[in-house]
């Protein structure tokens, strides 16, 4: 199938906003909570030259955070079969950390989408200073309800985004309507244990404007269930806890900062901010004690019904 230009695959910006699925106080909570950390802390003090806000793969022998993000995308685009001319939807794009690796080491057509426009701008600026322009676009939207022509996309990328998703159904079900046949959905998200713990949850959801933490397994079934094919689930937690750590020990430090701040200077914190170093330090206990985890999941999208002549 040749390769639509990445122009005939996004609409307007305004026409993204007609009818968003994503309900009014989710999106406000997603927006508040990455137009509060995206450029004060996500980007300077994890995603540096990555620019990847997810964790990353790896075991003692990984030399970096920076490479063990990598690790990441190079992991799900193995699972994903993304190559040249693969056209690939970034949902939850956030400054196009994933999109920009796809582009410039597979040499992926992508188009990322995240509901900030600041996101947006500084995904466009990078990917222009990387000379990716030709393979990559940036828009404003919800993932939830695109706006996108169906049949668009060879691969439906989630790294740490459908966790802000409130209608998981409702999401898989476009992505669905996105992929062509035989199209594959990939995702890497932030789940429940194997051992819950309900405050834990709930730190990690609130801190870090999450919809809910769920089971693999019921991302699983969902998809089975709309009719997806070939559905693996796969737990990553014990490639992930080296970064989890380094996350523990840097959250830990902040919080420590924090406490001082508040304790000696009167000074009161963004909480926002702390919310998120909170969190931070939730999920990375959290996966060691199996309240949490690291999970991905992979399935193929069935052959279409041939229409009845």
């Amino acid at each position: 199938m040749a390769a639509l230009p990445l122009e005939a695959l996004v609409r307007k910006p305004y026409d993204f906003m007609l009818v968003p699925k994503t309900p009014d106080d989710v999106r406000k909570k997603v927006v508040d909570y990455y137009s509060a950390t995206t450029e004060q802390s996500l980007l300077p003090n994890w995603g540096g030259e990555s620019l990847g806000f997810h964790f990353g793969l790896g075991d003692e022998t990984t030399a970096s955070l920076a490479e063990s993000i990598a690790n990441t995308n190079s992991y799900l685009a193995e699972r994903a079969n993304v190559s040249a001319g693969t056209r690939v939807l970034d949902a939850g794009c956030g400054v196009g950390g994933s999109a920009i690796w796809l582009a410039r080491e597979r040499g992926a057509q992508v188009v990322g989408l995240t509901l900030l426009e600041s996101q947006v701008a500084l995904a466009r600026r990078l990917a222009t200073e990387r000379g990716l322009d030709a393979l990559l676009r940036f828009e404003v939207g919800d993932m939830a309800e695109t706006g996108l022509p169906a049949g668009s996309f060879d691969v439906v990328w989630n790294i740490e985004s459908m966790c802000h998703v409130a209608d998981l159904d409702g999401y898989l079900a476009h992505v669905g309507e996105l992929l062509v046949d035989g199209g594959r959905f990939a995702c890497i998200d932030l789940c429940v244990g194997p051992n819950p713990d309900a405050a834990v949850s709930r730190r990690v959801c609130e801190g870090w404007a999450m919809a809910a933490l769920r089971d693999p397994a019921e991302i699983g079934a969902t998809l089975e269930r709309l009719g997806f094919e070939a559905v693996e689930v796969v737990d990553l937690t014990p490639r992930a806890l080296v970064s989890a750590r380094a996350l523990e020990a840097m959250a830990s430090r902040s919080l420590l900062k924090l406490r001082a701040e508040q304790a000696f200077l009167a000074q009161a914190g963004d909480p926002h901010y702390e919310g998120h170093v909170r969190a931070a330090v939730a999920m990375a206990t959290g996966m060691r004690s199996g309240a949490t985890r690291l999970g991905h999941v992979l399935a193929r999208r069935a052959r279409r019904a041939a229409p009845i002549s």
